[in-house]
């Protein structure tokens, strides 16, 4: 193919189509101000956003669904038998898709997907929306209506990791989308609980080697902080044990030194003060001194 004839052809395979989809459906769906506020209201979003939203989000989560069949055999997503199907291509013809029904069954019988009962009513649900927005008019209490647009974003998030490896976070190159698809309640637990996964596994791994080391390890940890004449004090308070043992700075922050102790703990900065203190660096928060100190004001 010459560049020219590549500048005019317009491609998009089945999993580039379908999150593209759910990614418009999101931006349709989550407005600036949800992104300021981190949360929002059923009552916050227009009956054009949650239209345009619906939309985007069943289209897209039906092209997921023929995604996982295409890769368990790419003929599964069109329509009759197998063999007719590969006669048609063969042939130059192009069978037509399949519907919902017919992708939910195919996924059960071929690569074992199935959906669980409290997930296939949410599918349902959404598809009823869905079609009474498109051909002919609607009327729905606005926070039924945002709960089960919730759960569906819930099931589609899930179905992205689990059946087809994909973080939907990171397939939006937009910032701004990018932060409201982390706003977004269940996609935010997942993220959080991978990070949190991640920390635990890494600690451990320091923490093993800090045992095997201790005494050299903290003999080297007070020598650098004579040599640099008491700047930065290397400990500051466990939560577990009450003494001024947790490292804070350096390969071992996050470890308590009481041998009697060897707790970990995540460290932040405070919100108001930016002095050390424990908790993830993704939730903002504010130290004991600091919230004493506004709670008094």
């Amino acid at each position: 193919m010459s560049n020219e004839e590549s500048e005019t052809i317009l491609e998009l395979n089945l999993l580039d189509n379908g999150v593209d989809f759910i990614l418009k459906g999101i931006d349709e769906l989550f407005d600036e101000a949800h992104v300021l506020r981190e949360y929002s209201s059923a009552t916050d979003i227009t009956i054009s956003s949650y239209k345009y939203g619906v939309l985007h989000l069943f289209s897209g989560f039906l092209l997921l669904l023929k995604e996982r069949l295409s890769r368990h055999l790419p003929e599964l997503i069109f329509k009759g038998r197998v063999n007719e199907v590969k006669q048609k291509i063969s042939s130059g013809k192009t069978p037509n898709t399949i519907d919902l029904d017919e992708a939910l069954e195919r996924l059960e019988i071929g690569p074992k997907v199935i959906f669980s009962k409290d997930e296939l009513e949410v599918i349902r649900t959404v598809q009823d929306i869905r079609n009474q927005f498109e051909h002919y008019k609607f009327s729905t209490n606005r926070y039924g209506l945002w709960t089960n647009i919730s759960k569906f974003l819930e099931l589609i998030d899930r179905f992205l990791v689990n059946e087809l490896q994909i973080n939907i976070e990171a397939s939006s190159e937009s910032l701004e989308l990018q932060k409201k698809i982390h706003t977004i309640d269940s996609i935010w637990k997942r993220i959080e609980q991978t990070r949190r996964q991640e920390w635990n596994q890494d600690i451990q791994f320091r923490l093993k080697k800090f045992k095997r080391k201790r005494k050299d390890i903290i003999k080297e940890i007070e020598k650098e902080y004579r040599t640099n004449k008491g700047i930065d004090f290397p400990f500051t308070i466990c939560p577990d044990c009450y003494q001024e043992t947790l490292i804070i700075l350096g390969e071992f922050e996050g470890i308590c030194s009481n041998s009697e102790c060897n707790s970990v703990n995540p460290l932040t900065e405070c919100g108001r003060c930016g002095g050390v203190m424990t908790g993830f660096s993704w939730n903002f928060s504010f130290c004991d001194s600091c919230s004493e100190w506004m709670n008094e004001q």
